[in-house]
């Protein structure tokens, strides 16, 4: 099935319900805490990175990706690649922190965070810039469109339809899945699309979706059919399990009531 235009029209993406519920979970979860502390950005930052990995296949564990980011330690039969994929996130997800605060040039944006992501990966000539060559998707008979000239204004388009959407959470999952569904770069359009998914919610003050691990069949089947039917309630209903998870694990808990005996009185 060929590349379908109107995909990239907007429609309503989550019920009204669905929305109530993000932004009640993200009213739990503390953008500014994550911001202010150099160490929570790290470890959020760590999260987000592996777990972006883990969806491409990475091999590479969690002590492996964190003796690799602290010490440059690569690990022992494990492919350079996925080395080579962790660094580029981590640069792509500095470079998003950077962006904060300011007014989104999304093409910019979304050619910058390729150009980081794909660092390596691809020729240096294709990197942050559009396809030039035929690429065919696995699991799914999906034809993206191959035409430099198409695809360069799809994206435009897509990004300018993206700008007009006034939900964060609509906004987020518009850019991932189209961004991913126009395969406008050589390679890794899924994680230049993660990456603009947690940029919107970022940028609109909300804490980013951290992927939940050993989720990629979920996460793939959302994205196919997606591309083979243009229906977007697979992966709507993935991202929210997705920030459910994130808010059960960094949202603000109350701590526990800890009673002790005075200090003149013995134990029992």
């Amino acid at each position: 099935m060929r590349y379908q235009p109107d995909n990239l029209n907007y429609r309503p993406i989550y019920t009204a319900s669905e929305l109530q519920h993000l932004h009640q979970l993200a009213g739990k979860l503390s953008l500014a805490e994550l911001l202010v502390t150099p160490r929570n950005l790290e470890a959020i930052g760590i999260e987000f990175i592996y777990s972006s990995a883990q969806l491409e296949g990475n091999g590479y564990s969690k002590a492996d990706t964190l003796a690799l980011f602290n010490m440059g330690q690569t690990a022992g039969g494990k492919q350079y690649s996925d080395a080579v994929m962790l660094l580029n996130l981590r640069r792509s997800y500095q470079y998003l922190l950077a962006q904060l605060g300011q007014l989104p040039d999304w093409l910019d944006f979304v050619k910058t965070t390729h150009s980081l992501i794909a660092r390596d990966l691809v020729l240096p000539e294709e990197a942050g810039v559009v396809r030039r060559k035929h690429i065919t998707i696995t699991e799914t008979d999906y034809i993206p469109l191959d035409d430099p000239q198409q695809l360069d204004a799809e994206l435009k388009y897509l990004l300018h339809t993206a700008a007009t959407i006034q939900d964060p959470f609509e906004q987020a999952l518009y850019l991932h899945n189209n961004i991913a569904y126009l395969q406008y770069f050589i390679d890794c359009n899924k994680r230049t699309g993660r990456n603009s998914h947690n940029y919107a919610l970022m940028n609109a003050g909300h804490f980013p979706c951290i992927y939940p691990q050993e989720s990629y069949r979920d996460y793939i089947n959302g994205l196919i059919t997606y591309y083979e039917s243009g229906d977007y309630r697979p992966s709507a209903t993935y991202h929210i399990s997705a920030y459910e998870q994130t808010a059960a694990r960094y949202g603000t808990q109350p701590d526990i009531d800890i009673a002790r005996p005075p200090k003149n009185q013995e134990p029992q």
